[in-house]
């Protein structure tokens, strides 16, 4: 994929951020960790068609980790945290929703990555123009698809 496609890809995933900033956290968060002030959340059905997640960035206590955690939007179960980085105040993080389909990873040896399928909705994760991933979730295992660095 080019350059160009890289930073086509990453502005529709932060413009898209935008749209979903208002969705609701419906169950528990793990102990020690709080909603991003002024951070997003993002509906979806990332796990299994049919059935809505709400993923939002979170922050451990007032230290510098953050995370993006999931929760089933079904029904009480407390949300898991996904994944976690370090302080983004620099770079700070984004949410998006990605739609089924093919996506082209960044090949860092310089060759040509095949085209990976997502079959489910996604979580695009931005970090400002740093760069861009893919979260999903496939056989009840997450994967990550960087697609921008």
């Amino acid at each position: 994929m080019s350059g160009f496609k890289h930073v086509v890809l990453a502005a529709a995933l932060l413009a898209s951020a935008q749209a979903h900033a208002g969705d609701a956290v419906s169950g528990p968060l793990p102990p020690g960790w709080t909603p991003l002030q002024g951070g997003a959340t993002l509906s979806g059905a990332f796990r299994q068609p049919g059935s809505t997640d709400v993923a939002v960035l979170v922050r451990h206590g007032g230290g510098d980790a953050y995370g993006l955690a999931v929760v089933s939007a079904a029904g009480g179960k407390a949300a898991g945290v996904v994944k976690t980085f370090g302080d983004a105040r620099a770079n700070p993080p984004s949410l998006s929703l990605v739609r089924p389909g093919s996506y082209r990873p960044v090949c860092h040896d310089g060759g040509d990555c095949p085209p990976q399928a997502i079959a489910n909705e996604a979580i695009g994760l931005c970090f400002g123009e740093a760069s861009c991933e893919i979260i999903y979730f496939r056989d009840g295992v997450l994967h990550e698809l960087v697609t921008t660095d």
